[in-house]
């Protein structure tokens, strides 16, 4: 449920807004995103994306009884504003006022979902943080929206794939500490280089209270990404004054992020969720290459050099065996032509039987690819044979 506490009427929704109260009342439950779940006692917040637009919907959320924030002229029980997503920040920076649980803001390249899983599993029950794919300019103020009243810590992840996603964020909301997990070329293809990448995560920065809390993990010098993960976490952890007993061990990766699963005589490494060559260099190093099999899909929103980038991938990885799939893939091996590397196109011809012969003879079979590469289907036929 999205709500903000302390707020209980319309007409205390369009104060926290600065705005006049409206002609009409009402009690107001629970806020919602969704015109076709909204009804009485319900403030419906029209979003607007590249390919929707909520406002086509408020007169059909007005029907079923709610109350709304909309940019149009509507009579009845209607908010009418300049900008909704301003006052969609406005509304969570009001509940983040109101609870005022320690805030943790997390973004980077790479990482951020394993951190703030980490720190989850760590602050436990009095936590409440991001959920899965909830990240972006919409993901951040529904987590704040979400959270229960009783919140002491608050970890949102914040994901951006243009330079513009944190400009309204940096200047609306605030945090306690900030955690840039790293910088990589994902998404060179709407940012154009690392540079832009790398201004827009630290924008961030300005929704620091105390500036001194920002946790930059470019400057941690650990190559092995578990240890560097678990240093952002104790820094955190030790800036919150909750550093006794910290046990990493008993963390467990979430799907598609790390997971090992046993299978036959071997395990099953799941690193589906998405790749960059930075991370995919990472975790294999910490895999025996005598013993482990590399399945690997194509990685997006690499730039210009995607060919050579995947090739080189290839090149640093040839210690291990290596199963490829995708188009770049395809076309790198071309531009190798002497490799030892297979490639399958598809469901169709991929080496199931191969590759469960190798993990009942004691290997372990890795997977990783970018979320366009859907590396999951692959991983599940293993799984479920």
């Amino acid at each position: 449920m999205y709500k903000v506490k302390g707020l209980k009427k319309l007409s205390d929704y369009a104060n926290a807004l600065d705005m006049c109260s409206p002609d009409k009342d009402c009690e107001i439950a629970s806020i919602k995103f969704d015109s076709r779940d909204s009804k009485n006692n319900d403030l419906f917040i029209p979003l607007i994306g590249q390919k929707f637009n909520g406002e086509d919907f408020t007169e059909l959320a007005l029907d079923n009884g709610a109350a709304v924030i909309t940019e149009k002229d509507l009579s009845g029980l209607a908010l009418k504003v300049d900008n909704v997503y301003k006052c969609l920040l406005k509304l969570a920076k009001k509940n983040l006022e109101n609870i005022r649980p320690k805030i943790i803001f997390v973004t980077g390249s790479y990482g951020k979902t394993t951190i703030k899983d980490m720190l989850k599993h760590h602050l436990g029950t009095q936590c409440h943080c991001s959920k899965e794919n909830e990240n972006n300019e919409f993901g951040i103020p529904f987590t704040i929206l979400s959270m229960p009243t009783d919140t002491k810590f608050l970890v949102v992840e914040c994901g951006a794939r243009k330079k513009n996603d944190f400009d309204l964020i940096s200047k609306k909301l605030f945090c306690d500490i900030f955690i840039l997990t790293g910088i990589a070329s994902n998404h060179l293809e709407s940012f154009g280089d690392l540079e832009c990448i790398t201004n827009t995560k630290l924008k961030l920065k300005n929704c620091l209270v105390e500036k001194d809390n920002f946790i930059d993990g470019r400057k941690i010098s650990e190559d092995n990404f578990q240890l560097h993960n678990q240093k952002i976490v104790n820094m955190t952890m030790s800036i919150l004054g909750l550093t006794n007993s910290l046990n990493h061990d008993l963390f467990t990766p979430t799907k598609g992020r790390g997971n090992r699963i046993d299978k036959s005589n071997g395990e099953i490494i799941d690193q589906t969720y998405n790749a960059h060559p930075k991370t995919i260099y990472e975790t294999v190093a910490m895999e025996n290459p005598s013993n482990t099999t590399l399945i690997l899909g194509d990685m997006a929103e690499l730039g210009k050099d995607e060919i050579s980038i995947h090739a080189d991938v290839l090149i640093k990885l040839k210690e291990y065996e290596i199963f490829v799939t995708g188009n770049l893939f395809k076309k790198a091996l071309k531009q190798l032509k002497n490799s030892d590397v297979s490639y399958f196109d598809g469901l169709e011809d991929f080496p199931k039987q191969t590759l469960i012969k190798k993990l009942d003879a004691g290997k372990n079979l890795y997977f990783k690819g970018s979320r366009s590469s859907k590396m999951e289907q692959y991983l599940n036929l293993i799984i479920d044979d």
